[in-house]
């Protein structure tokens, strides 16, 4: 049941830092961590990464709508593959697509707030829920490219596979 943790760890964990910093940081501030390279600031953003679909009215709805339908698609992986590493992966990036659906139905936009630049490069703002998302990704395709008996076995674990079940190993 440590999925259940992470997802919800990470998903409380998200949405108290976004609740910080809507409260403490203003929208013209910018708070210096390491000066010239890594600042906090507090943007909200209407769209999805890159502000994918920001400037339409209707963007918004459709973004709440697919991270909804992926969320609960992720959750159905989640109780269906009882693979351990699979489950990680999958909460990861759960907990963060959750914590973006949040913002989008209660606040009409994702809060971003982390500013990284480098030299005349700035990188777009994000957060702990696209981190999560990212880090689950990243994990589960390390998993997929490198343990080339990972999807077999995870495929294999769930119940009513053949030869698989909760009880027996996988693989």
């Amino acid at each position: 049941m440590a999925w259940i943790l992470i997802i919800l760890l990470g998903l409380s964990s998200d949405q108290l830092l976004k609740r910080l910093v809507s409260e403490t940081v203003g929208p013209a501030d910018r708070i210096p961590v390491i000066d010239g390279f890594f600042h906090i600031i507090h943007r909200t953003n209407p769209g999805a990464a890159w502000s994918f679909l920001a400037n339409v009215p209707w963007g918004i709805h459709v973004l709440a709508a697919t991270s909804a339908v992926a969320s609960l698609l992720l959750a159905w992986m989640i109780f269906r593959y009882p693979d351990p590493r699979l489950r990680a992966c999958l909460s990861f990036i759960l907990a963060g697509s959750l914590g973006n659906l949040v913002d989008r139905v209660l606040r009409g936009g994702v809060v971003d707030y982390l500013d990284f630049h480098f030299g005349s490069y700035i990188f777009p703002t994000f957060n702990l829920a696209d981190m999560m998302i990212v880090c689950g990704a990243i994990a589960l395709g390390a998993l997929v490219l490198f343990r080339h008996d990972f999807l077999e076995s995870a495929l294999q674990s769930r119940p009513g596979s053949p030869g698989g079940g909760e009880g027996k190993a996988p693989g």
